[in-house]
């Protein structure tokens, strides 16, 4: 017993003293990882202190030589800081503002560091620069944000999305519209709010790609759709004629989305006599979405068709106020499929018109 006690001693004092030690350094390191931390914010909080009149002179009067000489002047060791205190204000602000941080990053070299940054090995410093120079609307850039659409890491990508978007050059829109099919419902949604930011020209640039990309048709439709903008309305009437079925069901979408003139209207009630069952189900959608109700005769003749015009149909006159709901009413005790979606649609009705 006493030998098994002494064997015990033997092992127990060796390992309880290893493991005091390790734990003894493991707290130093804790310990001197925290001084670390806390030196670094304060130095950070000084500099941020020093820099930050500078800057604010810069966004909200303009660059001017005194303020680029401090700001030159200021070591390498800094750059991060004054490019921080640089990007902060367009975070949520654009207009002048762009040109004034565009102006003074040229003018410190900050441009030529994020455009090196690009080819950096660490995704999340490539992620940065590629924020840094769409936020800047960096126009010599826009090359290197194009390629950094197909970077290996998907938050350089989706960086990219936003900065091509950002810069303003309509040179993005193919690029952009070529990565509208790829990766997540999030990415692609960046993409459409990218050439949502483009503005005004993306409407004459997509309806141009889709004359010489007839293939992209459809596509171009879906874009200009969740858009919405009106000058998309001649191309989009146009291609409700299409020999292509997909391509009328997506035009007629578009217009939907936008909102139907007295032109579209026609053509959207055209569209309920199309051979395709999707562009009729997409004519109905429109008209629901129109709230014209002198569309609602036209619309209850088709609760008979194929499911889903006839489901697009009922969903229409559940839309169409008055009108609709006498429409429903007249086919709510027919049999079968029509009489189906008839009731359903005015049982849905009842949370509208209690609201109402």
């Amino acid at each position: 017993m006493l030998r098994t006690a002494e064997l015990l001693r033997q092992i127990l004092v060796p390992f309880l003293l290893i493991g005091g030690s390790l734990l003894g350094v493991l707290l130093a390191y804790l310990v001197i990882q925290r001084v670390i931390r806390d030196l670094a914010a304060r130095r950070r909080r000084m500099l941020v202190t020093r820099y930050r009149p500078v800057i604010d002179a810069i966004t909200q009067f303009g660059p001017t030589p005194q303020a680029l000489d401090r700001l030159c002047r200021a070591p390498a060791s800094h750059r991060s800081i004054v490019a921080g205190l640089l990007l902060a204000p367009l975070r949520s602000a654009r207009g002048d503002l762009v040109s004034h941080v565009r102006q003074a990053a040229v003018a410190i070299g900050l441009i030529d560091h994020w455009l090196a940054g690009l080819q950096d090995r660490r995704w999340w410093r490539r992620t940065e620069a590629v924020r840094a120079l769409g936020s800047v609307g960096e126009l010599s850039a826009l090359p290197a944000l194009i390629r950094a659409l197909d970077d290996e890491h998907e938050e350089v990508r989706a960086a990219a999305v936003e900065a091509a978007g950002l810069v303003g050059d309509a040179r993005a829109i193919p690029a952009l519209l070529g990565h509208l099919a790829d990766g997540s419902h999030y990415q692609r949604a960046r993409v459409v709010e990218a050439l949502r930011v483009l503005g005004p020209p993306v409407t004459p640039a997509l309806v141009e790609l889709a004359r010489a990309r007839p293939d992209q048709t459809r596509l171009v439709a879906d874009v200009l759709g969740l858009i919405g903008t009106v000058a998309a309305i001649d191309p989009l009437l146009q291609w409700c004629g299409d020999s292509r079925s997909e391509v009328r069901a997506a035009a007629l979408a578009a217009l939907g989305s936008i909102g139907l003139d007295d032109r579209s209207y026609y053509y959207a009630l055209r569209a309920l006599g199309d051979r395709d069952p999707q562009v009729r189900a997409m004519g109905a959608r429109a008209l629901g979405r129109s709230s014209r109700q002198e569309a609602a005769s036209y619309l209850a003749e088709r609760l008979d068709d194929e499911w889903l015009a006839a489901a697009h149909a009922a969903a229409a006159l559940r839309r169409l106020g008055a009108a609709g709901r006498v429409a429903l009413e007249a086919r709510a005790h027919d049999q079968g499929q029509a009489g189906d979606l008839a009731r359903q649609m005015l049982w849905e009705r009842q949370p509208i018109a209690a609201g109402a």
